[in-house]
């Protein structure tokens, strides 16, 4: 698992919208008792601020000067807030909650996807499919059945289409729109697996 962070998106953020980004943060931070000891005093952030704001407002008129001075405060502001950004993330050493409660945002766990036993894919042509799976340590061979239910059963007659040694395999001259359910099992030195949950698929 990852450690959760500060995650540095104000740095993308159009200078209008940092500067009401940033203002609250410094809302945040007057709470010293979750943070205490910060790097910079707060009215010293406020002043960055302001100024930043300050720039902003002037540089409406689309001068280059007053646009030259805007971006110049801008790089500080950016620079004081990973500073900041820093402090937090040593501060809080993982913990979510006291990052939002910051004014910062929070990364994100990685969502593990997990890859499915069992994928069927559209063949090349109507009425085929691909079966895909991972290939297994230790397989020698897949073996490959199908049966025309949507939901199989204990007395279902599964058809054997063949056994591959890859393990991925194409079946063909099936019904299209008609719904079958696919399963494998695989061989190896210890013998033959028990075979997958079916999968069910609509033919096309």
């Amino acid at each position: 698992m990852r450690r959760t962070k500060v995650v540095h998106d104000f740095m993308t953020y159009p200078v209008v919208e940092k500067v009401p980004f940033y203002r609250n943060i410094v809302i945040q931070l007057a709470d010293t008792s979750l943070f205490p000891n910060l790097p910079v005093p707060l009215a010293s952030i406020k002043t960055v601020i302001d100024d930043l704001e300050n720039a902003l407002l002037a540089a409406k008129d689309g001068a280059h000067s007053a646009i030259a001075i805007r971006n110049d405060k801008e790089v500080i502001a950016d620079e004081l807030f990973r500073d900041l950004a820093a402090y937090i993330n040593t501060l809080a050493s993982g913990d979510e909650t006291l990052i939002i409660q910051s004014g910062f945002h929070a990364s994100k766990q990685p969502i593990a996807h997990q890859k499915p036993e069992l994928a069927i894919y559209d063949g090349p042509h109507s009425g085929s499919v691909l079966l895909k799976i991972k290939a297994i340590e230790g397989a020698v061979a897949y073996i490959w059945q199908y049966v025309q239910e949507a939901t199989p059963n204990s007395a279902s007659v599964w058809i054997t289409v063949n056994t591959s040694t890859v393990a991925n395999f194409q079946i063909d001259h099936l019904i299209p729109g008609v719904t079958y359910s696919f399963r494998y099992a695989s061989i190896s030195s210890d013998g033959t697996s028990d075979f997958c949950t079916p999968v069910s698929k609509i033919v096309i």
